[in-house]
């Protein structure tokens, strides 16, 4: 099915890659500018500003962001930088697929994992909540993914190591928010754990539940520094000027968790990381 392109250069066959990627990142912007706000994914691009409809040269996706110098041509105000993010983002995660997988149906359907898990990210960090849709779509793909692993064949052993994981994930985070009453993690976390501890199986999952809270901790340290690094900044160097800026990060902020999932998840399915092998080497 897909000899035709193994058969083109390696360069090309990246480039092809890339291209799909940014062209997916830019539909994922859309819907998930739109995404439960009633408006049609049909409709025209335009500025969130001024709500000119933007012309066809200012639709490709980075290159048209870079070229207008990330502001509106009409208006002038900025567009999100997580327009532009999101295309980025996208295109290196598909070639990093395809460095994993070449093509086939394995690189499709991983394809697919990204493009949901990037709404399910993008979402959850500006509104602090995962949809239902989203995570019914996510279970879909991982009943998908173990149907393209094992066939249609009945293997007790691979399903109920997969099922064991997804109970698993789900008991563990779920118990983390029903103690904290939804302060540490929100249950649209420990509903996301099902499928893709579903995905990753045992011991897999292990794994995954480790490198989320490693990523949390880090990330959250780096920003944490970052803030008061700002914080710093602007009371020594501000030259008189009033300073009062109160949206700080702090330890009590509120983090969205599922981007931290994610990326722990995308980190032990694409190269099969081991926290436990990990910890063992420092020891």
């Amino acid at each position: 099915m897909f000899t035709f392109l193994e058969l083109l250069p390696v360069w090309y066959q990246y480039t092809l890659v890339g291209l799909l990627g940014l062209i997916i990142g830019s539909f994922l912007n859309v819907v998930i500018y739109r995404y439960h706000t009633g408006k049609s994914l049909n409709g025209h691009s335009h500025c969130l500003s001024c709500g000119n409809t933007l012309r066809w040269y200012e639709l490709f996706p980075l290159v048209s962001y870079l070229f207008l110098r990330g502001k509106c041509r009409v208006c002038g105000c900025a567009i999100p930088v997580r327009y532009f993010l999101v295309e980025f983002t996208t295109a290196g995660l598909f070639l990093l697929m395809f460095m994993q997988f070449s093509f086939g149906l394995p690189l499709l359907l991983s394809m697919l994992l990204v493009s949901v898990l990037m709404v399910v990210a993008v979402y959850d960090i500006y509104h602090m909540v995962i949809p239902d849709e989203l995570v019914v779509t996510m279970s879909v793909l991982a009943v998908v993914y173990y149907v393209l692993e094992y066939g249609f064949t009945w293997n007790t052993t691979a399903f109920l190591s997969h099922a064991g994981a997804a109970l698993g994930a789900f008991l563990f985070y779920g118990g983390l928010w029903l103690v904290s009453k939804g302060r540490w993690i929100g249950f649209g976390d420990a509903k996301l754990a099902i499928p893709l501890g579903f995905i990753l199986g045992a011991p897999a999952v292990y794994s995954f539940i480790v490198f989320s809270f490693w990523i949390g901790a880090i990330v959250s340290l780096l920003i944490l520094g970052f803030t008061a690094l700002v914080r710093i900044i602007k009371a020594h160097y501000a030259f008189g000027m009033v300073v009062n800026y109160s949206k700080y990060f702090t330890m009590k902020s509120e983090v969205p968790f599922a981007p931290f999932m994610i990326a722990a998840f995308l980190l032990v399915y694409m190269y099969h990381v081991s926290a436990i092998a990990l910890i063992a080497s420092f020891i």
